[in-house]
């Protein structure tokens, strides 16, 4: 009972998911929102549900050793499920005809995306892991290309799909070459099959491994599908992918490279440290040409996964702890953001043009929308230079001081694209004085990001704390044992 009761909030969503497509075939679009509403309802009473887990033991295994409910585990869930919240209640007021005609279905894949992103997120089994993440792909592939009379909707839904079948045949043969050096797929019982000894396919597949989540992460060189499908996805899937998947995928890379690291000679610490170099350099000097806001916030995360990737190079809690702290910061940053983009567009499109002059007929989008790229770039008092001190600090503390530096000097170069959009706003004339609409949903989305981005700025105390709780259940690693 107690493995039920801990997965009440995946079971209900699911249900809930069903019930919204048997729904959608006697529900018309006029009733769409109905059936939204319902869905995000659902994701709020499953974040609320996680504090029933706290109950629990620090640590419960269900299923033998499929899975696991700690309190890394929950810390992900509840960036996934805010994430979920936040992208329904935007999906409200899209203007698309096709998530109106078919509000159900939408709603569903939401939801459907989520559970496997909270299975993949308390998974310690790598087949379990590889379900998930497919359950994840799927779903996320067709809310890409749900605008299906957009062409760029489709081009992007069908290049996340083919990088994605890529990526999960890479990561599947990784696993089969881990199983082969294992004898066994349970993340539990590395240690013990290591005492045979370390074979070529167990370094392989580790490697394979590394390359399949790098895709879902959206690292460099594997983050080519992202502009592309970022662009042509409805806004707020857009919103959602930037956050959700990439936060469960580093979850998972945490628990599952924490047990891989300290049992092969392979340095993958550095490997990683390489890529997370590369991806916050590539993220931030491609963003520098883009004049589409939602490319422009599309290469922005792919720096900003670079960013979190320090946390997991330097294979301490402080580590990890930084990890974790940015990761609930870029929820509300990139959230933000993508919410005033997401009222600009849907009048006047995502051009650097549409926002000319938005000071003058919405002061207060403007407003949000500097404070929002101003926490991202990590400028102090802001809570996203919290999380960039907390990460950059693990960096020189574990000797990565390299990666530091240029990690700073990304940051500085980040403030130059980010500013280009706030100068566009404030000092370019406009092309209409009429004001940007926003509803109540998009209104309450704004002010919870904007609180949470300020809160956490300002009092950072409690966060971190949760944070380490999340980190400690983790060992420290070195990829030279």
């Amino acid at each position: 009972m107690d493995g039920l009761r801990l997965l009440l909030p995946e079971l209900g969503l699911s249900v809930m998911a069903l019930l919204l497509m048997a729904c959608d075939l006697f529900f018309d679009a006029r009733r769409g929102k109905v059936l939204m509403g319902f869905g995000f309802v659902a994701a709020g009473v499953a974040l609320g549900s996680l504090g029933l887990a706290y109950n629990a033991p620090d640590t419960y295994q269900g299923l033998g050793t499929l899975w696991a409910v700690d309190p890394l585990g929950l810390y992900f869930k509840a960036i996934i499920l805010a994430a979920t919240v936040f992208a329904l209640m935007l999906s409200v007021d899209y203007k698309s005809p096709d998530a109106i005609r078919h509000p159900g279905s939408f709603t569903a894949l939401v939801l459907l995306s989520a559970v496997g992103q909270m299975f993949l997120v308390s998974a310690t089994d790598l087949l379990l892991i590889f379900l998930s993440l497919e359950l994840v792909s799927i779903s996320s592939f067709v809310l890409v290309g749900y605008e299906r009379r957009d062409l760029k909707s489709s081009e992007g839904a069908m290049k996340y799909f083919l990088f994605g079948a890529f990526s999960s045949a890479i990561l599947v043969y990784g696993i089969s070459l881990m199983y082969a050096a294992l004898g066994g797929t349970s993340l539990i019982d590395i240690a013990p099959a290591m005492d045979r000894g370390v074979s070529t396919s167990f370094v392989v597949g580790c490697v394979m491994l590394a390359v399949g989540f790098g895709f879902k992460v959206s690292m460099a060189p594997f983050h080519f599908w992202v502009a592309d499908a970022y662009e042509g996805a409805p806004t707020p899937v857009t919103a959602y992918l930037s956050i959700a998947p990439k936060a469960a995928a580093l979850a998972v890379m945490l628990r599952v490279f924490t047990h891989l690291i300290p049992h092969t000679s392979l340095d993958l610490q550095g490997i990683f440290a390489f890529m997370a170099f590369l991806t916050m350099t590539v993220g931030n000097l491609t963003a520098l040409f883009q004049t589409n806001v939602k490319r422009l916030l599309a290469y922005s995360s792919i720096a900003q996964a670079g960013y979190l990737l320090i946390g997991f190079v330097t294979g301490d809690t402080i580590g990890r702890e930084g990890l974790l702290m940015y990761a609930m910061v870029y929820v509300f940053m990139n959230l933000g953001a993508f919410t005033v983009a997401m009222a600009v567009g849907n009048e006047d499109g995502y051009e650097l043009e549409a926002f000319d002059g938005l000071a003058r007929r919405s002061l207060g989008l403007a407003l949000l929308m500097a404070f929002f790229l101003l926490s991202l770039a990590g400028i102090p008092p802001m809570a996203g230079f919290i999380g960039k001190f907390a990460l950059f600090a693990a960096a020189v503390k574990g000797g990565y001081w390299f990666l530091a530096v240029t990690a700073v000097l990304n940051s500085v170069v980040s403030v130059y694209y980010y500013m280009s959009v706030v100068y566009h706003m404030f000092f370019k004339a406009p092309r209409t004085l009429e004001p940007a609409r926003t509803d109540v949903l998009m209104t309450g989305t704004l002010a919870v990001a904007a609180v949470g981005v300020l809160v956490i700025g300002l009092y950072p105390e409690p966060f971190l704390a949760a944070a380490k709780l999340s980190a400690d259940m983790l060992p420290a690693v070195s990829s030279h044992p």
